[in-house]
Parts: structure tokens; C-alpha cells; sequence
């Protein structure tokens, strides 16, 4: 009964799809969350309040020898927020806290879809470059333990090999 809970757990968890597009001197990251939010964040959702999901990317050189050295650390921040007067959701992406893209949107299910598949971000990497690796996570909200120790809920970290650039 214990191994069917943590089946089910596992089936419905949110994972991170991460789709690499390379360009010289830069690359485009698509990135999207699949399966269930947790309850909190689309209660808050739907109350009013602003949620946001936290998209972190490093880009790391793999090296043989070595542990991997990280070149770049990015974060994208994508935010939904309703409007109590309108019943619409305003949305936002910032990259690295600059604005990526904005709207808005005016059912749930699209605001829900704007947070779990942002825009594409274009990250520069070198152009030339050892082989490189893209790890990504999606980070939800902070919750506490014992009121002091916090945790993060989030999907698990990705890992994609870069490809070289045409």
C-alpha cells in the first residue's frame, strides 16, 4: 500500500522539460512544467494574491578532470496576478530582473499556462567553448519547518548537454 502511495506521488509531482535551441554565441532555452502545482500556490492563485514560479539556470563547462565549472547563473521570474475588479490576470517574465514579456490573460487555465510555459529566454554562452551542460529547476514557493527552517518546493534539477552551434 506504502510503494502504491509514492507511485501515485511520483505520477503527479511536476517535472521540468527543458528544449535547447543553439545559435552562435547564444542559446534559447523553452522551458515547461508538467503535471500538478501545489494546492497553496493555485489557492493564492485564485484568491488574488501574486504567485510566481522561479525558473534558475546555470550553465556549467564540463570538465574531465575536474569538477564542473559554472560560467553563468540565470534566473527567470514569471508572475500571475488577478485583478479582483475584472476577474483578469496580469502576467509578467523578467529575466535576470529585466522584463522579458508581459500580458494578460483572462480564464485561469491561461494564466496557469503562461506561469508552467514561459517565453524563451536567450542565454550567450562563448562561442567558443568546451562541452557545456544547461541545469535547470522550477521553484514554486518557501515553505517552513519548525518556523524557522526553510525548504523549497520545487521540481528536481535537469541537466542538458548544449549543442554546438550551426
Amino acid at each position: 500500500m506504502v510503494l502504491g502511495a509514492l507511485l501515485v506521488l511520483a505520477a503527479v509531482a511536476p517535472q521540468l522539460e527543458v528544449a535547447l535551441v543553439p545559435a552562435p554565441a547564444r542559446l534559447s532555452v523553452q522551458l515547461a512544467v508538467d503535471g500538478r502545482l501545489p494546492g497553496e500556490w493555485r489557492q493564492a492563485l485564485e484568491a488574488g494574491a501574486p504567485v510566481s514560479i522561479t525558473y534558475r539556470l546555470r550553465l556549467y563547462r564540463n570538465r574531465r578532470w575536474l569538477w564542473d565549472l559554472r560560467l553563468t547563473g540565470h534566473e527567470m521570474l514569471v508572475k500571475a496576478q488577478r485583478d479582483p475588479l475584472t476577474g483578469g490576470f496580469t502576467l509578467v517574465a523578467e529575466l535576470d530582473g529585466e522584463i522579458l514579456a508581459s500580458g494578460q490573460a483572462s480564464s485561469m487555465e491561461e494564466a496557469l499556462h503562461w506561469v508552467t510555459h514561459p517565453p524563451s529566454a536567450e542565454i550567450p554562452v562563448p562561442l567558443r567553448h568546451d562541452p557545456l551542460w544547461l541545469v535547470a529547476r522550477a521553484e514554486f514557493l518557501t515553505r517552513y519547518k519548525l518556523l524557522v527552517i526553510p525548504t523549497t518546493v520545487g521540481t528536481d534539477w535537469v541537466s542538458r548537454a548544449v549543442p554546438e552551434a550551426p
